[in-house]
């Protein structure tokens, strides 16, 4: 079923992997969503700021702000009720996640399994809605 609420969301991408960038990004504007793109932790507060973003997935280890410290400084600093997906191709990287109070279910292994990121996007959508 087809919630234009949900589908008007604004997601940012932040992945100093192109490939994985350009993969993510289209499958989610596939689904209809908003997408905004960066390789850069510095260059996402940026958009974060301008473009009133909804959802930010983001990889755990880039270079300048990791993925670990984005989410830091969103919670702490920013913008506290903007969930945050982190995404990374190490397995261990869950257990420091839980031990900085990331949830599970907000931490996808590489490679993505797609179907259970868009059930995890779709229901981030679904607090914004009841939020709002």
């Amino acid at each position: 079923m087809f919630n234009k609420e949900l589908h008007d969301m604004k997601i940012l991408i932040v992945d100093d992997d192109k490939v994985m960038l350009s993969v993510l990004s289209k499958k989610l504007k596939d689904k209809g969503y908003s997408v905004f793109t960066t390789s850069n932790g510095v260059e996402s507060l940026r958009i974060i700021s301008e473009d009133k973003i909804d959802l930010v997935i983001s990889d755990v280890m880039m270079p300048c702000i990791s993925g670990f410290t984005l989410i830091t400084m969103l919670k702490s600093f920013y913008f506290i009720n903007i969930p945050v997906i982190l995404m990374s191709a190490c397995e261990q990287e869950k257990v420091i996640l839980n031990s900085h109070g990331v949830e599970s279910g907000s931490f996808f292994s590489k490679p993505i399994d797609f179907p259970k990121l868009f059930e995890r996007i779709e229901s981030c959508g679904h607090s914004k809605v009841q939020m709002a």
